[in-house]
């Protein structure tokens, strides 16, 4: 024991001595990314692009597909390499990942101003100082900035993608979280032909506002104001919301909205609805995104079967 005891003893010594010569080196994500500052767009906003390749060749007849993310240094990366195995085996089409970001998160930390402007249809304001914003400003003022944002979406960001790699402009798929999930749905009902896919995760219904009842809620009124012959291609959604979601509404927020969809008998909108189990706001991303992303993909022919519960009906 004694001999055991100074073996460890010197190996310790040793190691620290060693460990003081061994220097940091910055991580590099496994995947390449290209990154583009781009010039000031017309909202006056200095937007960051991530691309990721894709990790394959495309099939026969098929080009490379677009995956755009919003909040993209929480989703961007973690979505890449979570899904690699599904690109590698054809679950899912070569596809590359982009990220719509910001130049002033340059260092890897998110201002919540950018979400409060780019990813809210409406502007809003507390109505008195008991409202759960009223004490976090920065979380509405400049809202209501949606439509500007996804013009520059698709004026000035997407043809900057399109013109630059081999990207189908007939494949999009947006994906988007929480309040950026918000975004996804109100792209989706004003302007769906930007994407012909979406993954939208917990999205903030509440917004404009929680205390209202759901069909005076704006995107509840949007619904009921949905022009059909928007859909003019067929479009799969796969929304998802953790179980344990409901302590805000969200769960029930997400059923009343699918409902109100389906009511409106779009042949060409296709919906489905995931609650997932054991899952919370915080940690509900991961799962939702990897059933998403093979699930809009389910059931083509090109695609490798897969064990998706997702099933669409022509």
């Amino acid at each position: 024991m004694k001999k055991l005891t100074f073996v460890l003893v010197i190996w310790s010594f040793s190691f620290k001595l060693f460990a003081q010569t061994i220097e940091s080196k910055p991580f590099e994500y496994p995947f390449k990314v290209h990154v583009f500052d781009l010039p000031i767009s017309s909202n006056g906003i200095n937007y960051r692009i991530y691309i990721r390749e894709p990790l394959r060749d495309p099939e026969n007849g098929e080009q490379a597909s677009a995956f755009y993310f919003l909040d993209p240094l929480s989703l961007f990366v973690p979505s890449a390499a979570m899904s690699s195995n599904y690109e590698y085996f054809n679950y899912i089409p070569a596809a590359y990942f982009i990220g719509i970001g910001y130049t002033n998160e340059a260092d890897g930390i998110p201002k919540v101003e950018n979400r409060t402007r780019d990813y809210t249809p409406t502007k809003f304001t507390p109505p008195d100082s008991t409202h759960f914003l009223a004490s976090n400003p920065v979380d509405y003022i400049g809202s209501g900035g949606t439509d500007t944002f996804l013009k520059v979406l698709k004026d000035e960001l997407i043809p900057f993608i399109e013109e630059h790699f081999n990207v189908s402009d007939s494949d999009r798929v947006l994906i988007g979280n929480s309040l950026s999930g918000l975004a996804a749905i109100h792209s989706l009902l004003t302007q769906p032909e930007l994407f012909n896919r979406y993954i939208i995760i917990s999205p903030s219904l509440w917004w404009d506002d929680w205390n209202n009842a759901r069909h005076d809620r704006y995107v509840m009124k949007q619904v009921s104001v949905l022009d059909k012959g928007l859909f003019s291609k067929e479009t799969r959604v796969y929304f998802a919301v953790g179980e344990n979601e409901e302590g805000f509404g969200m769960v029930t927020d997400l059923y009343v909205l699918v409902n109100e969809l389906n009511m409106k008998r779009i042949d060409n909108l296709k919906l489905y609805l995931d609650v997932l189990e054991g899952e919370q706001h915080e940690g509900v991303f991961p799962s939702g995104f990897m059933k998403g992303i093979i699930g809009i993909y389910s059931n083509e022919e090109k695609r490798r079967p897969s064990f998706s519960p997702v099933k669409w009906i022509n």
